[in-house]
């Protein structure tokens, strides 16, 4: 079996190693196609999963700005995704919908803001219409390509729904090509902090029931077309152990042995962009806690991988006793050394904070209890976010959320003073939001098998455009021209429109030259004309008229010297 894997970004294959290792184990043949690399390692990641399997291949295939209907269907897609973030379940999201509008082009936010068109029925017409003709754009000829040349038996792609995302053509070019599509969701937020699923793939894989909720009421999946598998992301967490013991690991990390200490994972650029001050906050209140235990406690400061550069010149460990800041620079810990020392910071650690972030499900995977602080500066990306509901609510819920830090303090006495409710909370979560056919069953298998059923499933009919969406994609035609020279750039566009008008520019450089020679021809040829004509007056009458003076002067003097007898001496 040919696996095409899309991805927009080498790093989210980060979730899906797992996968591809079991498919190539499988003897299947996988091959990555991605827009572009990114800044966090992704490059290493694809090198070390070729390097292990030979069956896997890579290689960009970059959407080209500049054809006609990019701009178009770029525009119409972040159009859709911008106005579904102005439905009332977004009203309490205003940083999520702030990207959206940020994302949005021009036209849509006007659209959306006439006294009209701005109202729930008058987006519900434009949805449609926009919908409609996204549907009859066609997909990239880049794209078209890779699919004849790999002849896949199967698309396996992801993320799909990120804004302005064109991996929607890769799978309207898998139906095209009769091939059957699979989306495995990669995150726990992307089905409700991102843009939309613009076209819904033959199978969609989630992680858990509410995923599924969220597939179907949100993206208008249907529901007979999504397969709750587990998070296959999350499946190397269950069966890994620790590199080094406590006290080796403390002390590596600078932190007391003897003491236990609170492990604070820092959150994205999105979720907090600034969180340093926060942190110190955080510490301080603990270091003056009225609960001696509690204040002798050691923390560990752990940067995400893409928001570390605001701790550039920061250093805890000079303003607060046993606290300790590692790793110093973003590092993703996808793999070797990174991932099981991110694993031993876990594991060796009494309880883990932080705002919202992915790492506090890897945390609770891990068995230790999960703690936040409702803080009024990350409010709409704390409450103001669907997913991080989930870390409440979804099993009684994983996350221990106090209303602020007199009371977040308070559960953290509580934990140190051996309450073990709080770490067994942690269990019932990953079960039903990882885990969901059991704590003892991975994931990674299940999407595997779905995806080999797939494939092994009979072939689609291609499809084929109808004469009508042929028609209405012809006139659009001046419409994508128009929308391409809009966005583009201008020393871009220069160049581009330099570049289509070359051959006409040389013509009408030629006739111009040409105009050229004739003006100069024009403006000299009355002095020209004047020359030929005494030439010409020369030639038949000057010169003609002086031969014939001069012969008759030699015939006249001739003759006189005939007269004369004397025919030797010329006087």
């Amino acid at each position: 079996m040919k696996v095409l894997f899309s991805t927009s970004s080498l790093g989210f294959l980060r979730n899906f190693q797992s996968t591809i290792r079991l498919l190539a184990e499988r003897g299947h043949q996988i091959h990555l196609i991605a827009e572009r690399t990114d800044a966090i390692d992704g490059g290493k990641m694809v090198e070390t999963l070729k390097a292990d399997h030979p069956s896997i291949e890579a290689e960009f295939v970059p959407s080209s700005r500049h054809r006609l209907w990019y701009a178009l269907g770029t525009g119409i897609r972040a159009s859709l995704d911008y106005w579904r973030y102005l439905d009332q379940r977004w009203d309490q999201s205003p940083k999520l919908r702030r990207r959206a509008v940020d994302q949005a082009p021009r036209f849509a936010i006007v659209l959306a803001r006439t006294p009209i068109l701005g109202t729930s029925a008058g987006l519900a017409v434009l949805r449609r219409l926009f919908r409609a003709v996204d549907r009859v754009l066609p997909p990239p000829g880049e794209v078209a390509d890779v699919f004849r040349r790999i002849q896949p038996d199967v698309l396996l792609l992801t993320p799909l729904l990120y804004f302005r995302s064109h991996q929607a053509d890769h799978v309207r070019c898998a139906r095209r090509f009769g091939i059957r599509s699979v989306l495995g969701v990669g995150s726990w937020d992307h089905l409700t902090t991102k843009g939309l699923i613009h076209e819904v793939p033959d199978r969609v894989l989630v992680w858990n029931e509410a995923q599924k909720d969220e597939a179907v009421d949100l993206h208008d999946v249907p529901a007979e077309q999504v397969v709750v598998t587990g998070s296959q992301a999350y499946d190397h967490w269950f069966a890994a152990t620790p590199t080094l013991d406590r006290e080796a690991f403390c002390r590596r990390m600078n932190l007391d042995p003897q003491r236990p200490f609170l492990l604070y994972l820092c959150s994205s650029p999105f979720i907090a962009p600034q969180e340093v001050g926060f942190v110190r906050t955080w510490i301080a209140a603990i270091r003056n806690s009225p609960d001696a235990h509690l204040r002798a406690v050691g923390v560990l400061v752990r940067p995400h991988p893409q928001n570390w550069r605001q701790w550039e010149g920061v250093d805890l460990s000079r303003e607060f006793v046993d606290v300790a800041f590692w790793p110093k620079t973003g590092v993703n810990p996808v793999g070797g050394a990174a991932r099981e020392e991110y694993f031993d910071s876990m594991y060796h650690s009494d309880a883990v904070i932080g705002v919202n972030t992915s790492a506090m499900i890897e945390s609770g995977i891990v068995g230790r209890p999960v703690y936040s602080i409702k803080v009024d500066e990350f409010a709409a990306t704390q409450e103001g976010t669907l997913h991080f509901q989930h870390l409440k609510n979804v099993e009684g819920g994983l996350l221990h959320l106090a209303a602020d830090l007199d009371e977040h303090l308070a559960q953290l006495s509580r934990l140190l003073a051996g309450d073990g409710a709080d770490s067994r909370s942690a269990r019932r979560f990953i079960q039903g939001f990882v885990r969901p056919h059991g704590l003892d069953v991975p994931a990674t298998p299940l999407v595997v098998q779905e995806i080999e059923r797939l494939a092994a499933a009979p072939c689609l009919v291609p499809y084929s455009p109808s004469a009508a969406a042929r028609v209405l994609r012809v006139a659009l035609v001046p419409v994508a021209v128009v929308a391409t020279i809009a966005t583009m750039e201008r020393a871009k566009l220069r160049s581009i429109v330099l570049h289509w008008t070359r051959p006409a520019r040389l013509v009408v450089r030629a006739c111009v030259a040409r105009l050229v020679y004739v003006g100069r021809f024009v403006r000299r040829l009355p002095g020209r004309l004047i020359r030929l004509a005494v030439i010409v007056v020369r030639r038949l009458f000057v010169l003609p008229s002086r031969w014939v003076v001069h012969r008759s002067k030699m015939r006249i003097h001739a003759f006189l010297v005939w007269r004369k007898g004397e025919p030797d001496r010329v006087p």
